[in-house]
Formats: C-alpha cells, sequence, structure tokens
C-alpha cells in the first residue's frame, strides 16, 4: 500500500509538472482508485476490531425464563481501571429485583461481581450500569455471568 501510495505521488509530480490535461485526467482516475481501496481497508479494519471487541454477557437460564435478554454492552473505566459495564436491558416481563454480573478471567477464576437493583416493566429497555471494585479491571475476552 505505501509503494502505491509513493507511486502515485511520484507519478503525480511527474505529471503536474508535465501540465497536461491528459496527465491531469489519469492522475485523477488513479487518486479515485487508491481511494476507494483505501476505504475498503479501513472499514474492513474498523469491523474487525468492533467484532473482537464486542463483549458477550451469558444471562442464566433463571434470568431468561424471567423475560430478561441483554442489547449493548460497553466497557468504561472508572478511576483509571475498566471496571464499570453499561449494559442495555430488555424485559419481556415486569422485574423488580437484583441482578448481579460475575466476571472471570481467562484462567476461570472469578475477579469481580456487581449488583445492581433492576426495575423495568413487559415492553421496557433501558441501560442499568455495573460498578465493580476499583481493584478488578475487566478485559473484553473475559467471561462475564449475569445472574
Amino acid at each position: 500500500m505505501k509503494k502505491l501510495i509513493l507511486f502515485i505521488l511520484i507519478a503525480q509530480a511527474t505529471l503536474i509538472s508535465c501540465g497536461s490535461d491528459e496527465g491531469n485526467e489519469k492522475l485523477g482516475q488513479a487518486s479515485e482508485k487508491v481511494g476507494k481501496s483505501a476505504a475498503t481497508v479501513v472499514k474492513s479494519v474498523k469491523e474487525g476490531i468492533e467484532k473482537v471487541a464486542k463483549i458477550k454477557i451469558d444471562v442464566s437460564e433463571s434470568l431468561k425464563a424471567k423475560g430478561i435478554s441483554t442489547g449493548k454492552v460497553t466497557l468504561n473505566s472508572k478511576n483509571g481501571r475498566h471496571n464499570l459495564l453499561n449494559v442495555y436491558m430488555i424485559f419481556d416481563k415486569n422485574i423488580n429485583r437484583n441482578i448481579t454480573l460475575k466476571v472471570y478471567d481467562n484462567e476461570g477464576l472469578e475477579i469481580g461481581r456487581s449488583k445492581t437493583l433492576v426495575k423495568g416493566e413487559a415492553g421496557d429497555a433501558k441501560y442499568f450500569d455495573f460498578l465493580f471494585d476499583g481493584r478488578t479491571n475487566i478485559d473484553r475476552d473475559h467471561k462475564i455471568v449475569m445472574e
């Protein structure tokens, strides 16, 4: 990719110095092709990062039976640590109870737990924050379980 861009810049300088309309047209066409290729690469990289960075929460069977599911989950920082999960929760049934999130590291060891009172009516959906101990640092590849 770097070689292609360098080639185009050299070609552009050569064509500009010649000052011909035909050279400028060819340069424009080449630049358009490079722009399309670069846009495709950027889009592919962005999609790959989003796929890898997605945080998945395993919802317990008992909560599923109570009509709870999740949407978007984001990982945020509080006091310099990744210890705040924002969870979009969807309710098929009324709910008013504490829900616990547990985080497990790559070795299966529990590293954090957070409990939040969740209230919602059937058909509702909203975000809830789960703040973990300040020493908890959640990585995107950690297992997260909702109970």
